[in-house]
């Protein structure tokens, strides 16, 4: 009875686990789960034109930086969802807006590219096993750049996939949405918004099995300005500015991103090779022959 019992029981657990790999973990591995949300903190500086000569001065101020991404729809899931994302550069003295841009997107659960036909093939998150391949990127302010596999790097004991970009960001819509106090610009025709001698970078630390966020670069050191489309001169400075992932908000990111890997290593491939693997071994006990007893 006992062979028997052991037999069926890891039948079924080869059962279980060859289903939950085939049939179920998809479900249960999407880049963005039902009510998903994520916000990411960092620090960096920023300075604003002198308000008697147009120019940007030296110096600058410390800004802190914060992006939220959620679910705001779930209504055309399984092929897509609407994420909100809301960027947001603040004065940390007196805690005002100085640039807010909030967008939404139609995106694949699935895979965290865009599902509007317009952006076929960009992503707006990193998809689960990320790739050592180049990457199109169009998030909030960010409309569509080309981002290279680098390199890989441990941070703090976690391995990365470097992901970057440097050149021209064309930023004229998100200066005009922002309700900051750098928001609301209104650009003339022929003119457009981006940074001068397309000094612009985007560095991007990337977990590769979850596609997570790990840590961001991001700037402008030669300033935004707008400029003349037909003569390629700037007009008019905008700001100065430089965001990074640092200091406790670099490590409270990495201990989550930790988390994050072994829940998705656990479903996506864990708990499905456990199971079979169990059942196996039971299975093969339960078809061992019973010695017969002398008698």
């Amino acid at each position: 009875m006992r062979s028997r019992a052991a037999f069926a029981i890891g039948l079924a657990l080869v059962a279980a686990g060859a289903a939950w790999q085939l049939a179920l973990v998809r479900r249960w591995t999407q880049r963005i789960p039902a009510g998903w949300s994520t916000t990411i903190h960092y620090v960096g500086t920023a300075t604003s034109p002198d308000p008697r000569t147009g120019r940007l001065p030296a110096g600058a101020s410390l800004e802190n930086y914060e992006r939220t991404q959620h679910v705001t729809s779930d209504a055309g899931r399984p092929r897509w969802v609407e994420l909100e994302e809301q960027y947001v550069a603040r004065d940390p003295v007196r805690g005002r807006p100085v640039f807010a841009y909030t967008t939404r997107d139609t995106v694949s659960p699935q895979s965290g590219a865009h599902a509007d036909e317009r952006h076929r093939g960009e992503i707006v998150l990193f998809p689960r096993d990320v790739q050592r391949r180049t990457y199109r990127l169009r998030s909030n302010y960010i409309n569509g750049i080309p981002l290279t596999f680098e390199r890989t790097e441990v941070l703090e004991g976690l391995q990365t996939y470097l992901f970057s970009y440097r050149g021209r960001l064309e930023q004229t819509a998100a200066y005009a949405g922002s309700t900051g106090d750098l928001g609301g610009l209104r650009v003339l025709a022929g003119q457009e918004v981006h940074c001068l001698d397309d000094q612009f970078y985007y560095r991007i630390w990337v977990e590769p099995a979850t596609g997570e966020q790990v840590k961001l670069e991001e700037g402008c050191p030669s300033g935004d300005y707008v400029f003349d489309v037909s003569s390629g001169r700037p007009v008019m400075a905008l700001a100065r500015w430089t965001g990074v992932t640092a200091g406790d908000d670099l490590i409270q990111r990495i201990e989550e991103i930790r988390r994050l890997r072994w829940d998705y290593l656990l479903a996506s491939r864990y708990l499905g090779i456990t199971l079979v693997a169990g059942g196996a071994l039971l299975t093969v006990v339960g078809a061992r022959p019973r010695p017969r007893t002398a008698g």
